[in-house]
């Protein structure tokens, strides 16, 4: 199950001083020897007590104790260790400790294969996917098919949506009677540049953006 290394060594040591230990007060928390994720089971003999610290310390060491998969699975246990359900006295790791935790997280990410890696399709899903692709083009597009797919409107066009939209706004029509409504709640209203005095030039330039902005945004209907 684990790998013959100092780290099971070290492992070990912590678990046999958890069992030789009398328990008397204290906070502690129940530990799986072998991990339920990798096979272990609730039996007592699988169960130890251990202080937060201790607890932390040998899920940092079981990620070094297993490989591939299970490897994978201690990783996100040691960080669950960490942001996963609050408890009273909860052991909290160093900022080294947190980082190692971190960067095995980020490993177990890119390690993790996909959902459907190593999966075999039987005919019938082979057949169904093929159908759903029929008369799509899944090839990328070029950038000459982009350029026609945004192709300028005519002028005859533009002069048509800009006649479309007058008297409008966002698509709705108002009645006189609620013209008149939105007339005298603006009324005695002051705007931001009440009192102040533009020069010929500044007037000019504002009237040069709003009919840029309003060209761009019949350009782009």
């Amino acid at each position: 199950m684990y790998l013959q290394n100092k780290y099971t060594k070290w492992y070990y040591n912590i678990i046999d001083n958890a069992n030789s230990r009398k328990i008397s007060e204290g906070y502690f928390e129940q530990h799986h020897i072998i991990p339920k994720s990798i096979g272990g089971s609730n039996s007592p003999n699988n169960l130890v007590n251990l202080l937060p610290k201790e607890h932390f310390i040998c899920h940092l060491l079981l990620t070094k104790m297993v490989d591939g998969i299970n490897r994978r699975k201690m990783w996100y246990a040691s960080y669950m260790m960490i942001v996963g359900i609050k408890r009273v006295k909860r052991y909290k790791p160093t900022a080294r400790s947190y980082q190692i935790v971190r960067n095995n997280l980020v490993k177990a990410s890119k390690e993790r294969p996909g959902t459907n890696l190593g999966k075999i399709m039987s005919e019938e899903q082979k057949r169904k996917i093929s159908n759903s692709l029929k008369g799509k083009n899944t090839q990328p597009k070029s950038e000459e098919h982009k350029q026609k797919m945004r192709k300028p409107k005519s002028e005859e066009h533009k002069k048509k949506l800009s006649q479309s939209k007058k008297g409008k706004s966002y698509g709705y029509t108002h009645s006189e009677e609620t013209r008149s409504k939105i007339g005298k709640s603006n009324t005695g209203k002051i705007g931001k540049f009440a009192g102040k005095k533009h020069s010929e030039e500044t007037k000019q330039r504002m009237a040069d953006a709003r009919k840029q902005y309003w060209q761009n945004k019949l350009n782009h209907k």
